[in-house]
C-alpha cells in the first residue's frame, strides 16, 4: 500500500485537535490500560526561527518556555523516552508554519521539554521515524518493554498518548503493512484524528506493536513505526552504552 504526501514535511500529528471528550467512550476493559498509561508522557515543543538575532537568543532562556506544539512519548528506561523522530526534527509544512506564525521559508529549530525540563536527543533514526530522548526528571518503567513483531490481521490495538494535561486513549485494529520511501511501516485502522505522534500502540498482552508516526487521511489509517524497528533501535542504543 502506498501513501500520498503526509509524513515528515507536514507533521500533522504534533498537535492533537480532538477534545478529551472525544475519547470518553473508549472501552477500558483491556488489562494493559492501567498498567501502561503511566509510562506515557507529554512532550512540549517550542518551535523558533534558527536565525534569530543574538539579543533574542540571549534573552530567550529568561522568558521561560512557550510551547507551541505537543507530542507524546513513552518511558523505555531510566530517564529515557521514546518518541517519533519528526516531532524533534524541526520540519514543518508551510501551512503548519503559518499556523504557528512563521513564514513558509523560515528555517525552524525545536526544543523538546518534559515536565518543564529540556530533553536531549540521544539517538535518532529518520527512516524509521524514531527518536530517543534523555529527560531530567526521574522516570522509571513499571516493567520492561516487550515488543510484538508480527501483529495479526484485525488484531485489537490500543493507542495511549498524552498532549499537555490530556491523556488520550483510542482503540483500533491492525490493518496491514504500509510502504513509504522504500521503508516498511504498519497501518492501523483508527477513526480519523490528528495523531499524537510518538504515542505507543499496545496489543492485549501489553506488548508494544509500534510507535505512532502519522495519519493517511485518504485511507483513514494511522501509520506506525513497527515494533521490530523500535526494539532494534533501543537495543542498538543499549549496546552502544
Amino acid at each position: 500500500m502506498k501513501r500520498r504526501t503526509w509524513f515528515l514535511t507536514i507533521v500533522v500529528s504534533l498537535i492533537c485537535s480532538l477534545s478529551p471528550g472525544s475519547f470518553s467512550q473508549v472501552p477500558t476493559r483491556l488489562p494493559v490500560l492501567k498498567q501502561k498509561e503511566r509510562n506515557t508522557l507529554s512532550i512540549a515543543l517550542e518551535f523558533t526561527k534558527k536565525l534569530r538575532p543574538t539579543v533574542q537568543r540571549v534573552l530567550a532562556p529568561l522568558a521561560g518556555i512557550e510551547p507551541n506544539g505537543y507530542a507524546s512519548g513513552f518511558v523505555v528506561g531510566d530517564r529515557l523516552v521514546m518518541t517519533a523522530y519528526h516531532v524533534v526534527s524541526g520540519k514543518l509544512s508551510s501551512p503548519k508554519k503559518k499556523l504557528l506564525g512563521f513564514k513558509p521559508d523560515d528555517d525552524l529549530e525545536v526544543k523538546a521539554y518534559v515536565s518543564g525540563c529540556e530533553a536531549k536527543v540521544v539517538k535518532k533514526d529518520e527512516e524509521a521515524d524514531l527518536a530517543l530522548l534523555r529527560i531530567c526528571m526521574p522516570a522509571k518503567l513499571s516493567d520492561q518493554p516487550i515488543f510484538q513483531t508480527s501483529p495479526a490481521q484485525n488484531e485489537a490495538l490500543l493507542l495511549i498518548a498524552q498532549t499537555g494535561a490530556n491523556k488520550l486513549i483510542r482503540r483500533g485494529v491492525f490493518y496491514g503493512s504500509y510502504t513509504f520511501r522504500g521503508q516498511q511501516y504498519l497501518a492501523v485502522r483508527i477513526d480519523g484524528q490528528d495523531g499524537c505522534s510518538g504515542g505507543p500502540l499496545y496489543n492485549d498482552k501489553g506488548e508494544i506493536v509500534g510507535v505512532f508516526s502519522g495519519y493517511d487521511w485518504a485511507r483513514e489509517l494511522a501509520i506506525v513505526s513497527p515494533g521490530e524497528k523500535v526494539q532494534k533501535f533501543l537495543a542498538d542504543y543499549n549496546a552502544g552504552l
